[in-house]
């Protein structure tokens, strides 16, 4: 059965073009930090580089597995001798709880998984240093392996994955979109939906899937619908925003099958609408009918 689990994402400057940094509940003490290399002195200058720790050096197309104990001072090193690389990914721990064994053993099998992928830049032409890790740290630095590749792949570093139609490591465009997106934001939405060919008109509504609840609840102005009006949908749970065109006078408001209204604004329509079956539970108006395009992001 899946666990749930928490990710905590922090935007050092606001934005997605600095420096990022993401815990996850289950990943014990473990970090991941990524930035562009524009931003790298940032980087450099954060706890990131504090502790032991395994690096990513990042194009589009290349990939150089590191390690040290001075983060910091080894990536400086690679400003000035690797002109290729785009961004950088620094994985360690919170509490300092890697030593250089760990490192070794991790290093070793994120350069192994980069071969096999075809991802590997040519300044890694050995292996790193050979790992001498028991085997019960071996089960501890596995478990935090998966982790911090489920989270890569979350911000769009497909390093370690199959390559995909765009033979690139790096899906920028994806990266954005999942967290501008995961952070429920209407107007990153609305515009995905119309760069997924999609022509929204005038009158669009948008919801987002509610915390701890299977509904999307939506209090659009009751005079919607004489309009030709358009519902965006987000399920962040499953990464799909679900479109739905509603023809003008399709519905009602009001007595009998129709829509309910607020009790204390009702000029406002009360929508809870089911993220499995789209029927709304107020009114079990069923608005399946009405889907136009699903997107996955």
């Amino acid at each position: 059965m899946p666990v749930a689990k928490t990710i905590n994402l922090l935007l050092e400057d606001g934005t997605l073009n600095g420096v990022i940094s993401i815990e996850d509940s289950s990943w014990n003490a473990g970090e991941l930090y990524s930035a562009p290399r524009a931003s790298i002195t940032e980087l450099l200058n954060s706890d990131a580089c504090k502790t032991y720790g395994v690096y990513l050096l990042l194009s589009s197309k290349t990939v150089y597995v590191g390690q040290s104990s001075d983060l910091s001072k080894r990536i400086i090193q690679h400003t000035i001798g690797k002109d290729w690389w785009e961004s950088a990914v620094i994985l360690t721990t919170k509490d300092d709880s890697l030593n250089h064994s760990d490192i070794d053993y991790l290093e070793h099998v994120l350069i192994e998984r980069a071969l096999s992928s075809d991802w590997l830049d040519c300044d890694n032409r050995n292996r790193g240093n050979p790992p001498k890790v028991d085997k019960f740290r071996k089960v501890w630095l596995d478990q935090y392996l998966d982790e911090a590749l489920f989270l890569m792949q979350l911000i769009g570093i497909n390093v370690f994955a199959k390559k995909n139609s765009s033979g690139t490591l790096i899906d920028a465009p994806k990266l954005r979109t999942v967290l501008s997106l995961g952070r429920r934001v209407k107007s990153e939405a609305i515009q995905f939906v119309k760069d997924n060919g999609v022509q929204l008109g005038k009158f669009v509504s948008y919801g987002n899937l509610q915390k701890n609840k299977p509904e999307f609840w939506i209090n659009p102005v009751a005079s919607l619908v004489s309009k030709d009006w358009f519902i965006v949908l987000n399920n962040n749970e499953a990464s799909e925003l679900v479109v739905l065109r509603i023809p003008g006078d399709s519905l009602h408001v009001g007595e009998g099958n129709g829509l309910v209204l607020r009790s204390d604004k009702p000029q406002y329509i009360d929508l809870n609408i089911n993220k499995d079956t789209l029927v709304d539970r107020k009114s079990n108006v069923d608005f399946s009918g009405f889907i136009i395009k699903k997107i996955e992001y």
